[in-house]
Order: C-alpha cells, then sequence, then structure tokens
C-alpha cells in the first residue's frame, strides 16, 4: 500500500512525469506467445517522435481509441498495447500461515518475510556447464499456475537444446497454519533431441551456509528421456536443512494441496464463462488474497503483500472482507471482519498504519456483511463497537466545528487526521470524510437493523449534519482552471493539485478515485462529475487505469470504474478490467501488482498484492451482477464476446442485498435467440431486475417473452423484470 517510488512532494516527481507521463502508442506486431504461451506478445513501440507527443498528451489517447471502436476492449486488444510485466512474481504456501514462500520473476525461491533484506534467504536451481541459473536472463522462464489457478508455480526454460521445468507448492503438516511451512519443488531437464546428453544439476542456497551446502547431479539424458529431482525445502532455512524426498511423498504431498485449494476455490458464488484467463483469475486471486492473510496470535491479519508489507493498512483491510461477502465467502469475512475490530482502540478509533479512512470503511464493510449474509445475530454482538467506533468519528469531526469571523471555514466539520499511508501528516482530505460519512450512514442502519432504533437515530442525524458539512465544503473549495471545475482533494492545502501542477495525474488521481469508491457522492451529483471529468481530461488515466508515476496503478481504479457502472458506461468498466489483466499483473499467473511502467513493464516486486486481489474481485462481480438502489443488474457489462453463438455465462449462488440468486445466460444466436435462465432473489425481492444482453454486434431486442408469455418491458439491450419471484425463463430474439 505505501509506495516504494518518488513522491510527488519532491523535484524528482516532476523530472520523471517529464520522462515517463501518459500513453505508449505501439504498432501492431505478428501476435505471438507470451512466455506462458497462451496470450498476445507486446507490439513494437512507435517512433521516438511519437512516443514525445503521448507522453505530452493529458487525454487518455490509448484507452479513448479503444472506448471508440465498435468492439468491446479485449484482453488481446489490451495487450498488444502495453508490454507485459517485466518481473512477475508469486506466493505459494498454506493458507492463514504466517509465512509465506515468494516464487521470483525467475523460479528461485524466497524464503524470507522481508524479500528486500539485505541476506534475505534464496534458493534455486542451476543447470548446465558451466552452471546457469534456471529461469534467469537470457533464455528467462515461462511460468503458469497448475490447473491454471492452483498455488503451484509452473516453471520453464529451454537452454543449450535441453528443456527444464519446475514445479513448487507450498505445504505444512495437516495444512495447518501453526505448523512449519515447506516448499516442495521438482526439477526436470528433458533431452528433445536425437543424441544423448550429459547434464549437472545443481540446488544453491544463498547466502551461503553449512547447514545447507549446494548440492549436485549428474545426469546422462538419452533422447527423448528425462529424468527429475525432487526436494522439500524449509521456509525458515537458516535453521533447519533442505533434503530430496522419494516421488511417492511428492506425489502425496502435492494431492494434499490440490485436493485442500480446490474444495477451498469452489466454495461461494461459482463462475463459468466462455473465457479461460476470467474463469482461472478470480480463482487466483481468491488464492492469492487468502495467503496475503496471516494468522498470528489467533488473529487474522490481512496484508497487503507477502514478503514485503507484512503490516495491516487499516483501508484496504477492511475492503477485502467486501470482495469476500460479495463472493459469497461470509465465513472467511466475518472472521476478518472480528480480527480487525481487535484492532480497536479503548477510545473507539480503528486504524492501522493507513489513515482516516479505516473507520469509516470498517463500519461500511460489517454493513455490508450483513446486508450480503443476514446474519442479524452477529450484527447485534458488533453493534457496541460500532457505536464507539461511530462517536470517535463524530467527535473528531467537532474539533473543527469553529467558526471565523461569523463565516464557516472550508474545513467546518471535517477531520484532521492523517490522511494516506504515504502522507501521514494530519490534514482534512475528502477521501477520509466521505469514507467516515458513509460510515456513519451504514452504522445507522446497522444499529436500527439490530434493534437499537435510539441510537440509530442518533448517529443517523450525525451523519445528516455530516454529508451537509461535506457537500458544503467542497462547494466552497472548488476551483475553476482551464475551463473546468475541479475538486481538490485537501480542501485547504491543494496540495495534491499543486504536487501534479493541477492536474488529475499522481497521488490526485488514486485520492480521488478512492473517494468516488465511498459512494458518498451519487453518481448525477455535479462534484462527482467534477472529478470524473478531470480524470478522464487531465490525465488522470492510461488505458482506462489511473496514472501513477509514469505507470498505471489499476488497484486505486476501481472507484471510477464503479462510477462509470453507475453512469452505464460498461466499456470503461470492461476496459479497466481487461488492462489491469493485461499490464497490471502477471498475465498467465495473475499476480497483481500495485504499479506498473506503461513504456517498459517494468515493476516493483510488490505482487501478489491483497488490494489488487480485491478490487479485481468486485469488479468482476459488478460487471456480472450489480445492486443499484431498489434495483438488480444482470450481466450490465458482460464482454459482448461472450454471448455469440454457443457462449453460456453461469453465475451460481451470488448473494445480494435481496438474497442469492443464480442465473443462466445462454446463446444460441445462430437460431436468433438468448436465453436467460435465473431464480429470483427472495429475502426482500428486488423492484426490478435489470438483464442486460450486449450482442456481439451490437444489435438492438427485437422481442422477448418470460416463461413463453410475451412482455415488452424491454429497450435497446436491456430486459426489465418488474417485481420478479422464483424460477423465470427469459427468450430474448432479434
Amino acid at each position: 500500500m505505501k509506495k516504494h517510488f518518488i513522491s510527488n512532494d519532491s523535484p524528482g516527481y516532476f523530472l520523471c512525469l517529464g520522462a515517463l507521463l501518459g500513453a505508449v502508442f505501439w504498432l501492431a506486431a505478428p501476435a505471438g506467445p507470451t512466455p506462458g504461451g497462451r496470450g498476445n506478445s507486446s507490439a513494437q513501440i512507435a517512433t521516438p517522435e511519437r512516443i514525445k507527443e503521448l507522453q505530452l498528451a493529458e487525454r487518455d489517447i490509448l484507452g479513448e481509441s479503444e472506448l471508440a471502436k465498435k468492439d468491446d476492449p479485449s484482453f488481446e486488444s489490451a495487450a498488444a498495447l502495453l508490454p507485459p510485466l517485466k518481473r512477475p512474481r508469486e506466493v505459494v504456501g498454506v493458507k492463514y500461515h504466517s509465512h509465506d514462500i515468494g516464487v521470483a520473476s525467475d523460479a528461485g525461491l524466497e524464503l524470507s518475510d522481508d524479500v528486500d533484506a539485505a541476506g534475505s534467504p534464496k534458493a534455486f536451481f542451476e543447470a548446465g556447464d558451466p552452471p546457469r541459473r534456471f529461469g534467469a536472463p537470457p533464455a528467462g522462464c515461462a511460468k503458469s499456475l497448475l490447473q491454471g489457478f492452483l498455488p503451484v508455480v509452473l516453471a520453464s526454460s529451454v537452454s543449450d537444446g535441453l528443456r527444464y521445468r519446475q514445479k513448487v507448492f507450498g505445504w505444512s503438516e495437516g495444512l495447518n497454519p501453526e505448523r512449519d511451512l515447506w516448499a516442495y519443488i521438482e526439477f526436470t531437464a528433458e533431452n528433445p533431441g536425437r543424441d544423448k546428453r550429459s547434464v549437472q544439476v545443481r540446488f544453491v542456497v544463498q547466502p551461503a551456509a553449512d547447514l545447507n551446502p549446494s548440492k549436485s547431479w549428474s545426469w546422462t539424458l538419452q533422447p527423448g528421456a528425462a529424468k527429475n529431482v525432487r526436494l522439500r525445502v524449509p521456509f525458515d532455512i537458516r535453521r533447519a536443512k533442505f533434503e530430496e524426498v522419494a516421488e511417492a511423498e511428492y506425489e502425496s504431498r502435492l494431492g494434499e494441496v490440490v485436493r485442500f485449494w480446490s474444495e477451498d476455490l469452489a466454495r461461494g458464488m461459482t463462475l463459468d464463462v466462455p473465457e479461460r484467463r476470467v474463469n482461472e483469475a478470480y480463482k487466483a486471486w481468491l488464492a492469492y488474497a487468502s495467503l496475503d492473510v496471516d494468522k498470528r496470535n489467533g488473529i487474522l491479519e490481512p496484508h497487503d503483500g507477502a514478503g514485503f508489507y507484512e503490516q495491516v493498512y487499516g483501508y484496504s483491510a477492511a475492503l477485502y472482507p467486501q470482495a469476500l461477502d460479495l463472493w459469497g465467502r461470509h465465513g472467511e469475512a466475518r472472521a476478518v471482519l472480528e480480527s480487525l475490530l481487535s484492532l480497536q482502540a479503548p477510545d473507539g478509533l480503528f486504524t492501522a498504519n493507513f489513515g482516516t479512512p479505516d473507520p469509516g470503511t470498517l463500519l461500511l464493510s460489517i454493513w455490508e456483511h450483513y446486508a450480503l449474509s443476514g446474519d442479524k445475530a452477529w450484527l447485534s454482538v458488533q453493534a457496541p463497537k460500532m457505536t464507539k467506533m461511530a462517536d470517535w468519528i463524530i467527535r473528531m469531526r467537532k474539533e473543527s466545528m469553529i467558526v471565523v469571523g461569523g463565516k464557516k471555514p472550508v474545513t467546518y466539520g471535517l477531520i484532521k487526521f492523517r490522511p494516506y499511508c504515504d502522507h501521514l501528516e494530519p490534514t482534512f482530505d475528502y477521501f477520509g470524510d466521505t469514507y467516515c460519512a458513509v460510515g456513519l450512514e451504514a452504522a445507522a442502519r446497522a444499529l436500527a437493523a439490530a434493534g437499537l432504533a435510539d441510537e440509530a437515530r442518533r448517529i443517523g442525524g450525525e451523519a445528516e449534519a455530516y454529508r451537509r458539512d461535506i457537500l458544503a465544503s467542497m462547494d466552497a473549495a472548488a476551483v475553476e482552471r482551464d475551463g473546468m471545475t475541479i475538486l481538490p482533494m485537501e480542501p485547504d492545502t491543494h496540495r495534491l493539485l499543486m504536487g501534479s501542477s493541477y492536474r488529475a495525474w499522481g497521488y490526485y488521481g488514486l485520492i480521488s478515485s478512492c473517494m468516488l469508491e465511498s459512494g458518498f457522492l451519487p453518481v448525477k451529483d455535479k462534484r462527482a462529475t467534477w472529478v470524473t471529468r478531470f480524470l478522464e481530461a487531465k490525465g488522470g488515466l492510461r488505458l482506462g487505469l489511473t496514472e501513477f508515476d509514469g505507470g498505471a496503478d489499476h488497484a486505486y481504479s476501481y472507484g471510477y470504474w464503479k462510477n462509470a457502472l453507475e453512469r452505464d458506461q460498461a466499456k470503461r468498466a470492461i476496459l479497466g478490467f481487461y488492462a489491469s489483466l493485461a499490464c497490471g499483473m502477471s498475465r498467465e499467473t495473475y499476480s497483481g501488482v500495485e504499479v506498473t511502467k506503461l513504456f517498459t513493464g517494468e515493476n516493483d516486486p510488490t505482487l501478489p498484492h491483497l488490494y489488487s486481489c480485491t478490487q479485481q474481485l468486485r469488479l468482476l462481480r459488478m460487471m456480472l451482477v450489480r445492486e443499484a438502489g431498489d434495483d438488480l443488474w444482470i450481466g450490465q457489462a458482460l464482454p459482448r464476446p461472450w454471448l455469440r453463438a454457443g457462449g453460456k455465462v453461469e453465475v451460481g449462488n451470488a448473494p445480494t442485498r435481496f438474497g442469492p440468486m443464480s442465473f443462466t445466460i445462454g446463446s444460441f444466436l445462430d437460431r436468433g435467440r438468448v436465453q436467460v435462465d435465473l431464480t429470483a432473489p427472495s429475502v426482500a425481492p428486488p423492484r426490478r431486475i435489470l438483464i442486460r444482453l450486449r450482442h456481439p454486434d451490437g444489435r438492438e431486442i427485437a422481442g422477448a417473452a418470460v416463461d413463453g408469455k410475451p412482455i415488452k418491458t424491454f429497450s435497446g439491450e436491456t430486459i426489465s423484470l418488474d417485481r420478479p419471484q422464483g424460477r423465470m425463463r427469459v427468450t430474448v430474439s432479434y
């Protein structure tokens, strides 16, 4: 969560922007495999003159070009514009274990909770004569996940005419997070040639130590033959030895791991769409996210990373249970929420290494858990803690309720606290205030649901006053510049705006998107429009992702994508989704990073990143199933290619605020129709279910029927089902 990049408070930031800001124009090149062999290669970079022109552009030229096309953005179209990550990294391990094993870009093992620390232990294979490190340049390696999504990392490489493969997974006895963690690793050399070959293989631990000296094997490989070695390597390699294991032990441990993760990832909401990459990615995000959660002293600590960011960051940690609840994993969400509540201070404050948004985000997540799970008994138990947290917000904002010269200052009724983990000095900021305000509103609803009517009215009244004060502050703080109304994120200092020379890139873009994410501003509110127009016109976006430090920070883009869905601009959300898959994470192992340099694919090793997993899971769910007031959307941002003839989209056991639901959309466009089978939620039925069927050619619906009876409640590509009940079959003709 905290950046490892140049701050926009420093002079070097502007030098960096001058060299790197903007979108990159990539000329079309013949398609070829990525290192994983299942996607497009990056294309050639344009001339230096064209690059310079685009670097200086403030509009999202690449994004706008994708949005202007008749076809939807796709992974292939986004991947053709930008290079893949240069340094993908994965982790393997045991769910909720306090340690994780990193798999570096060269497939070496990282056996440390701080991979950047000097002397942190690493282990890897070498092969050949002279020995060459497996996976290192120039040969490199291609990586994938077992079955496409399990946290078992496969790597392969070709060197000197021989093929090498590596498979690694994490294990502990009984897969118990309290037991010692081990990496099980299998290394294979294969001779695809016609002549007999000899090869030396060596396993190396660095820094070198007497306890774990290097071990070597000499193999003779007949044509077409392969040999392998299997090891178990302790995470605590400074105190325990690695050792060779038999095939039976290796396969037994692997089977145990595969069974565990297969069962774990099958829980909750299920999804099956006509795009392999999406079916794999969401499961990989769920797995990576849970590996980023460490169980310590009985407490689940959501960390933004594994081997880095080994702290709880309050805001992103509190968002993670929202993703879990959206995907029907209520037990996990409840355990995380209870763990975070255990960090609450006696005065009611919840915060952890982040700042003002923390308490509001946690209050909102508690309410969302109740709204999606219906667990009223649990909510009642948490009500006193919610009240204390709400009262901390109320007390803090009263400190600024000082009238000066008969007038309310622009910061009247706002909270002066640490605004963000990169900016720790106390400041008034709308990101924190809007989250605290919606947190108060959520607390009032929760307390009413728990039967605490008096407290609900009291806190609800405070929330209404808070909202009025924030809106008045925004109106007073807005500035006119370059023909636009601009909303500063820090009303009295304008620091983020001044730091970006009154452009929307850098920290302004990140923070303003987070402010939109809070949902404080209705989509049609003029102030929300100020922010989205500024982001789109003044450098805030690159290929639909929020810009940062000459790159893209896709996780922070969720608020903008959410706003786009609320504006019913599906293509903007689809662009963000596929651009994230193409350049915000490793393309074949779906490991999300914090910031990617757009021009080069350079990235810090901040992956897999919990916040990234959280935001991608939230976006995908909202593209498919989204609550909008009393209405429920199905398929609002369904990519058009998914409805080609023969395509099928299946969503099962999806929790919604109206109750659980399932649906299947089947395309029979070769016969001129699309069929939707759904089970409407029944706990608190929505006013309407809106079904968006985005025809591959953009055609509008000509006729529709429900259970064989014609209906007229359709327009364009959308069907409206009023007061839906039970199982329904909707048939659409073109």
